[in-house]
């Protein structure tokens, strides 16, 4: 009998959320994505997998938003000071915010120059290499004790410029997304002043969060409920995985 009456209740609470989200936010809504990251998410075209999910679940609510593609830092100042409202990939480092249901992950792999001697079976391991990262790794993958003082680990604002480092011999080893790598290693595969080295391996971090998730942050709790219920519907009708496939796949081509 319960599950019989499982899609009208699912339907009733979406319902609510949607007329509590509008009395909450009869204005336009500011939300702050990150930089360079495409497939997940491209400024350039102000689309992505993150951009495409948001938007499908925040069209199921109706709510009318601008976007800012910014920095993560500059998003994480935006969002303690109050001058957006949500902030789109974020961890959940900040005290003091509204964290969504885990939104989109990440699976990261040390890249190397197809070593056959290179093996990681620890994170301390990474002290040994130089080391092109992306902005917040060391606190996303809680390196801070591992590569302090070491003047041969980069992080990068846009994971474009990481990547073209790398290539250029700025670092041994470039930790990234496997899927992004390939995205801009097809990109800069256009550019004659970029050499592409397409011999390279890659090993998974031993990373306890591996997958890395990220999450939408709200200043408002009700807004991030309201999501949380429109991302769970996106997930269970399939719609989810179906945008995650379709980027992948571009991006793998």
């Amino acid at each position: 009998m319960v599950k019989r009456f499982n899609p009208l209740i699912t339907l009733v609470i979406t319902s609510y959320m949607v007329l509590v989200s509008h009395a909450l936010w009869a204005k336009e809504l500011v939300v702050a994505f990150g930089l360079s990251r495409p497939p997940y998410v491209d400024e350039r075209s102000e689309t992505g997998i993150s951009v495409e999910l948001f938007k499908q679940a925040a069209g199921q609510l109706d709510w009318q938003y601008k976007t800012l593609f910014v920095s993560i830092k500059r998003m994480e100042r935006l969002l303690e000071r109050g001058d957006i409202d949500v902030a789109v990939e974020m961890s959940r480092a900040l005290p003091g915010l509204h964290y969504s249901v885990p939104f989109i992950s990440y699976s990261n792999y040390a890249i190397h120059s197809r070593d056959p001697r290179f093996v990681l079976n620890s994170m301390q391991e990474l002290a040994r290499h130089s080391i092109c990262a992306w902005q917040n790794a060391s606190e996303h993958l809680k390196l801070s004790e591992i590569v302090a003082g070491k003047e041969d680990y980069l992080e990068f604002s846009k994971q474009r410029n990481q990547v073209i480092e790398w290539l250029n011999g700025k670092c041994d080893v470039i930790l990234i997304d496997d899927t992004l790598l390939r995205w801009h290693l097809s990109e800069l595969n256009q550019s004659s002043s970029v050499y592409i080295n397409n011999r390279w391996g890659k090993v998974l971090l031993p990373f306890e969060n591996n997958p890395l998730w990220f999450y939408v942050a709200f200043n408002d709790a009700q807004l991030r409920d309201a999501f949380n219920t429109s991302l769970k519907e996106l997930i269970q009708t399939g719609r989810y995985q179906q945008i995650r496939e379709y980027w992948h796949n571009a991006a793998t081509k």
